[in-house]
């Protein structure tokens, strides 16, 4: 696999967005749906957060018709829940729910990493390393968003790695979901992707050692499960202007009134 087919998941799960309609070019549902599928992934937009379609329509300056079919996709892809007569929400999973996802995740990526071991890996495995490096020196320098992107991408990065278009679609979705899990359930400043895990998921890769591989990638979904609170708490309050980074208006100075003048 060539370096540009790893870099071309350049996001931890992020939402089938680039339809890209001719080279560069981006649709507005498309942008629309990249901004929010973003915000959520990072999360600035908490699990449970309702979506009004007002406030929405004027952060993104989009249309309402836009908007809806953004949300749609959204919700085809488990990030968006919508409600009849409610309206739409960002997707708040249960606890039941978190538990399967994590085993099915562990499932998924025990096969997948076996199946790396058994191959020749020289041709991505060196671009995977690096961007592992860049997931570290944005912990170590508290780029939380980058970070969060980078640890999912590292998994996004090995399904590619197989060249089964199957399991990368499926574990994309799956990486969405659990993205949602973390955001909802994780302890404030909890790292729940361990890069040092990573880099031993690698070495054993590299060295074909199959049985190794599969128990460290279980051993690292688990630790990511245990670090979860699976409580059940309310979503604080979130200021989607600022979630979806909408620039401030510029203030004006008052302006200055002119004395009166009197005639006598």
């Amino acid at each position: 696999m060539s370096k540009s087919e790893v870099q071309s998941r350049d996001t931890s799960g992020t939402a089938p967005d680039a339809e890209a309609h001719g080279a560069g070019s981006v649709s507005e549902e498309s942008r629309v749906q990249q901004r929010l599928a973003d915000a959520i992934y990072e999360h600035r937009i908490p699990p449970g957060t309702k979506l009004p379609e007002v406030d929405l329509c004027r952060i993104l300056g989009t249309s309402r018709g836009t908007l809806r079919k953004a949300l749609a996709r959204l919700a085809d892809h488990h990030l968006v829940q919508q409600i009849p007569n409610r309206g739409a929400f960002v997707a708040r999973p249960g606890v039941e729910t978190t538990r399967d996802v994590y085993a099915l995740r562990r499932i998924l990526e025990g096969g997948m990493v076996r199946s790396l071991a058994c191959r020749d890996c020289r041709s991505w495995i060196g671009d995977v390393r690096q961007q592992v490096g860049e997931e570290r020196e944005a912990n170590r320098i508290g780029d939380t968003s980058r970070y969060i992107r980078l640890a999912g991408k590292f998994h996004l990065d090995l399904a590619v790695a197989t060249g089964n278009s199957a399991l990368s679609h499926h574990l994309e979705l799956v990486i969405a979901q659990t993205s949602l899990m973390t955001a909802l359930y994780s302890a404030p400043g909890a790292n729940t992707c361990s890069v040092h895990e990573h880099l031993e998921i690698l070495d054993a890769i590299e060295a074909g050692r199959l049985q190794d591989a599969e128990r460290l990638m279980e051993e690292h979904l688990l630790g990511c499960e245990r670090q979860l609170r699976l409580g059940d708490e309310p979503p604080p309050a979130v200021d989607l202007s600022q979630a979806l980074g909408e620039p401030a208006p510029a203030v004006q100075a008052p302006t200055k009134r002119k004395p009166r003048t009197t005639h006598r």
